[in-house]
């Protein structure tokens, strides 16, 4: 994968397509400069933006990821492979993630705790947040379970 040639797909197709950076990174939910880099070749969309960021242009991901276009169906072979990983990659994103949430949760959840305890003073919002997070830990135990 060539980042300068997927750049140049990227502004090639755009202005084809008579769009600025400004309207592409509206559809996609980035900032303009973020267009700007990718059509430089200065770095590449997030992972999780490669098949929007294709439906967009009204290209294939195997084209975004050549950086050229590809005549006659030839790299539609692979499309839904390339489409699948894309998908996972997004999902273990997502997965990690949410557990950097939980764990960040949890962490707060028994320092509130620790300090409820030492101090022998239970404070109203503490013991919410406390019942909040087990209450989602119990709840995301009951879904991943049926």
């Amino acid at each position: 994968m060539d980042v300068q040639k997927t750049g140049s797909l990227i502004a090639a197709v755009r202005k084809e397509q008579n769009r600025t950076q400004k309207d592409l990174a509206n559809d996609l939910g980035v900032s303009s400069a973020a267009v700007s880099k990718w059509e430089r070749g200065i770095g590449f969309p997030d992972v999780s933006l490669i098949e929007p960021l294709a439906v967009s242009l009204g290209i294939t991901i195997v084209e975004l990821f050549k950086g050229e276009r590809i005549e006659n169906n030839a790299g539609h072979e692979y499309e839904s492979l390339l489409s699948d990983v894309v998908n996972v990659s997004v999902n273990e994103l997502n997965r990690k993630k949410k557990i950097t949430n939980w764990m960040i949760a949890i962490t707060v959840a028994v320092l509130y705790l620790l300090v409820s305890i030492i101090s022998q003073k239970w404070e109203i919002t503490w013991v919410v947040w406390i019942v909040y997070c087990f209450y989602r830990i119990f709840t995301e135990y009951i879904y991943k379970k049926y």
